[in-house]
């Protein structure tokens, strides 16, 4: 699995300097604008938040289940919207230092982790079908482990992020960000 996470933090980073540089704040708000609060510093629901992404990063460990690399999309629109949020704002280095690392350190793991167990489990069933190759793992053993790495590695990470993104990053956007 590790191969698989240093992959998705290289596209990560990749697709968010690509963002910063070659797209336009236009675009990056025409296309990623619709899941983002208009105030920064508003106070959000835990819960709501916890479960939406912890969802969202089940739903791309289930998509592996196709064998087709779909977890790209899911780092590509992760990244995008990252580098839109951080390029909009008066001082990007402030908005990251305030606004997306506090909780992004936990997040965006969680999230390159359950890209790269959809990986596993993707490239599982690549190979098994076009490649016909045998697999030294049985396919629910490969499910089974993928759950335990969900439970234990995904849902602390996204507990924290959402305990975090609720109840310090506002904190720390109103100390970085002019009103």
């Amino acid at each position: 699995m590790i191969r698989y996470l240093i992959v998705m933090a290289i596209v990560w980073i990749g697709v968010l300097i690509y963002a910063k540089f070659f797209m336009s704040t236009g675009q990056m708000v025409h296309h990623f604008s619709s899941g983002i609060a208009k105030d920064p510093t508003s106070s959000t629901n835990f819960l709501p938040l916890f479960f939406w992404n912890l969802g969202g990063a089940g739903m791309v460990i289930l998509l592996g289940i196709i064998p087709l690399p779909i977890y790209w999309y899911y780092i590509l629109t992760n990244a995008v919207s990252v580098g839109m949020v951080i390029s909009i704002i008066g001082n990007p280095i402030l908005m990251f230092l305030g606004g997306v690392l506090p909780h992004g350190i936990f997040e965006i793991s969680a999230q390159l982790v359950a890209a790269a167990i959809s990986a596993r489990i993707a490239w599982y069933g690549m190979n098994r079908l076009f490649r016909r190759k045998k697999q030294e793992v049985k396919y629910f053993d490969l499910l089974k482990q993928s759950l335990i790495d969900y439970l234990v590695l995904v849902l602390p990470l996204m507990l924290m992020a959402g305990i975090v993104e609720t109840y310090i990053t506002p904190v720390f956007l109103k100390m970085v960000m002019p009103h």
